[in-house]
């Protein structure tokens, strides 16, 4: 039986992720941050562990994810491009939930969470 494409909808993984507000300065950027952070999530769930290691995942997928997504870019994001990204990115806005208007998912910020750890 043949799989037939599904429309995307409110809750498809790369518009949650396009939703997400880029933090960098427009001058300079070569990458999407929603592509940064595509590739960040399928490299740790391929048991990435590390800038290197999500680099080399970027390489080894460039062109099969560019192709899939149908976005042009010249080359893959090295280690840099994801530690300047992760060091500039709003933490707040990823630990939010759009559909709860924006408050923290109390989960996620409870202080006495980190002392559990």
């Amino acid at each position: 039986m043949p799989e037939t494409a599904l429309p995307a909808t409110d809750l498809d993984l790369i518009s949650f992720l396009k939703a997400i507000p880029d933090a960098r300065m427009r001058r300079g950027i070569r990458i999407p941050a929603w592509y940064l952070l595509l590739v960040a999530l399928l490299g740790i769930l391929s048991r990435c562990q590390s800038l290197r290691d999500l680099e080399r995942f970027a390489i080894r997928h460039h062109s099969v994810l560019c192709e899939a997504l149908g976005i042009e870019l010249r080359r893959p994001p090295s280690d840099s491009a994801f530690r300047y990204f992760f060091r500039q990115v709003d933490v707040r806005s990823l630990r939010c939930d759009p559909r709860l208007d924006n408050r923290p998912d109390p989960r996620w910020c409870s202080r006495s969470r980190s002392a559990d750890l």
